[in-house]
C-alpha cells in the first residue's frame, strides 16, 4: 500500500558514498526505492566517494574537512572528527528540512544522532546493518578485542533504546538485538533488497563447466576456480575460504581462489602461499564486470563469521545465477537455504563438501535458476522499499502531516 501522500525522508550514512561495498549499494537501493513510491528522499554522506552517481535523490554531502579520502570500512581515529561534523551536519539539515523521519544507517549516524545533546526532533529511526558486539572486534588494531566486545555490546543495546523504531536487515540481527534486553515491540526485520538490471541475468544460469555432464571428475586440467566477491577485512572469512580450498587441494580436487575485490590482497596472498593454494586478484571494478568474473568461476563461496548482517553480495551473486556455497554462520537467519549449498559442519571439510555439491552443475542450474527468481522477487528493491514504507510510515507524527 502506497503511502497517504509522500514523506520527506533525511537518511544519514556516516561512510564514503556511493562505492561498491555491500552498505553502499543496499543505501543506494533503499534511496532510490523510497523515491520510486514518490517519497521526498536526502541522503547525507561523507564528502568524498568512489565515482560519479546520478541519482533520482538529493545527496547532501560534509564539507571537506578534515580531508579523508579512505573508502575502507571499519573504525578509524580520523572518522571520530568527520562524526563530530555529521552529527552538526545533520541537526543542521533536520531544521531546515523538517523530514518526517530521519532514517540512521548503522552505528555512526545512529551515535551521531542519538548520543549526543541535542538530538533531531523528527522521529528517529536507528537501522542496525549488523551487529557491533561481533563485527567490532573483527578489526585488527582498533581496540582490544575485549574492549571492542564491550563498547559493540553497548551500542548494539543504547541505539535502539533511544531511537523510535529499530530496523534490522536479517531475523539473526533481531535476535542479537533482543538478547541484549531491546523490547520485541522496538525492533523489526526488513529484508534489503538490490536491482541488478543492468547485468542482463540470463533467464537461466549458464552451465557449469567443471563437470562435464554431472559426472564426479573435472575436466583437466582445468581448476575449480571458487570466487570471493568484495572486501577483505577478516571478518569476511577469506581464512576460512582458503583452509576449505586447501582441503581440497589435499584430496586431488585442484581448487584456486578468485578474489574480486579492491582491498589491498597482501595478507590474502601471502595466507594463500602458506596453504599452497593458488589465489588470484581481479580489480571489482562495475558490478557488472565483477559479476562477469563470478560468472566465469564455478563457485561462489560466502563464509562471513561474525553473526548478524546481510551479505549484499549474496543477493548479487542470486540475481547473477552463481551457484553458492556457503557456511552457516554467512547465511543464518537469512532463509536461503533452498538456493545456496549450506555446509553441514562448521570446519573447513565442510565448506568443502558444499563447495564440491554447488559445481555439480546438473543440480546445480535448477537450484541457481530458483534462487534467481528469488533475487528478483524476495530480493528486489521495489519489494524490499515496500517492507520499508510499511515499516515507516506508522512513526509519522500526525502533526507533520501538514508541513509548510
Amino acid at each position: 500500500m502506497s503511502a497517504p501522500r509522500p514523506l520527506r525522508l533525511l537518511e544519514v550514512a556516516a561512510l564514503p558514498f556511493p562505492s561498491r561495498q555491500g552498505t553502499q549499494v543496499l543505501l543506494d537501493a533503499i534511496a532510490r526505492g523510497l523515491a520510486a513510491r514518490g517519497h521526498d528522499v536526502h541522503l547525507l554522506v561523507y564528502a568524498h566517494g568512489a565515482f560519479p552517481l546520478d541519482a533520482p535523490y538529493r545527496i547532501h554531502r560534509l564539507p571537506d574537512r578534515p580531508r579523508f579520502r579512505s573508502l575502507r570500512s571499519g573504525p578509524d581515529w580520523r572518522r571520530l572528527a568527520l562524526d563530530l561534523v555529521l552529527a552538526a551536519e545533520l541537526r543542521r539539515l533536520a531544521r531546515a528540512l523538517r523530514p518526517d523521519l530521519v532514517h540512521l544507517h548503522n552505528v555512526e549516524a545512529g551515535a551521531a544522532a542519538l548520543l549526543l545533546p541535542d538530538r533531531p526532533a523528527p522521529p528517529c529511526v536507528y537501522h542496525a546493518h549488523n551487529l557491533m558486539q561481533h563485527e567490532l572486534p573483527s578489526y585488527e588494531g582498533a581496540l582490544p578485542p575485549p574492549l571492542a566486545r564491550r563498547l559493540g555490546r553497548l551500542l548494539d543495546r543504547e541505539l535502539p533504546a533511544r531511537a523510535e523504531r529499530t530496523l534490522a536487515v536479517s531475523e539473526a540481527t533481531r535476535a542479537g538485538l533482543l538478547a541484549l534486553g531491546v523490547p520485541p515491540e522496538r525492533v523489526v526485520t526488513v529484508e534489503p533488497g538490490v536491482d541488478l538490471e543492468e547485468l542482463a541475468a540470463p533467464p537461466v544460469p549458464p552451465p557449469c563447466p567443471f563437470f562435464p555432464e554431472g559426472r564426479r571428475e573435472p575436466r583437466s586440467p582445468e581448476s575449480l576456480r571458487v570466487a570471493h566477491l568484495g572486501n577483505l577485512d577478516r571478518y569476511q572469512g577469506i581464512d576460512r575460504i582458503l583452509d576449505a580450498l586447501a582441503v581440497l587441494r589435499r584430496s586431488g580436487w585442484p581448487a584456486e581462489l578468485v578474489a574480486i575485490t579492491d582491498s589491498d590482497p597482501g595478507w590474502v596472498r601471502r595466507l594463500a602461499d602458506r596453504l599452497r593454494v593458488p589465489a588470484g586478484f581481479v580489480p571489482h571494478g562495475s558490478l557488472a564486470g565483477a559479476i562477469d568474473v563470478a560468472r566465469s568461476c564455478h563457485v561462489a563461496a560466502l563464509a562471513r563469521d561474525v553473526p548478524g548482517g546481510f551479505p549484499i553480495k549474496l543477493i548479487a551473486l542470486l540475481h547473477a545465477g552463481v551457484p553458492i556455497a556457503a557456511t552457516r554462520s554467512a547465511v543464518d537467519g537469512l532463509r536461503v537455504e533452498p538456493v545456496v549449498w549450506v555446509a553441514d559442519r562448521d570446519e573447513p571439510g565442510g565448506l568443502a563438501d558444499a563447495i564440491l555439491s554447488a559445481a555439480a552443475h546438473l543440480r546445480a542450474e535448477l537450484r541457481c535458476a530458483a534462487g534467481m527468481r528469488l533475487a528478483a522477487e524476495r530480493f528486489s528493491a521495489a519489494a524490499a522499499a515496500e517492507r520499508l514504507e510499511a515499516a515507516l510510515l506508522p512513526l509519522v507524527r500526525p502533526h507533520e502531516a501538514e508541513r509548510s
